[in-house]
């Protein structure tokens, strides 16, 4: 039985590598605004094949140089 209480995903939970669907749900924002920013490259990211792949030390440093240096994030 679900209580309704989604839980609490961090940057710290990810693994090494991770899917957008991942980095969505630590932003807290849609999967289609994650797979957009992505696309324009605002989110560092590599393809396998169809797949799009987030390796977190770089999503990491990307937030970290996004929150110090006060860089937009691609957000509309």
């Amino acid at each position: 039985m679900s209580s309704g209480i989604s839980k609490t995903v961090s940057l710290d939970g990810l693994p090494d590598f991770c899917s957008l669907d991942e980095v969505s749900k630590v932003f807290r924002v849609s999967r289609a605004t994650a797979y957009r920013m992505a696309e324009r490259g605002n989110i560092p990211c590599l393809r396998i094949g169809r797949r799009v792949i987030v390796p977190k030390k770089h999503l990491v440093s990307w937030v970290d140089q996004s929150v110090f240096c006060g860089k937009d994030m691609g957000g509309e």
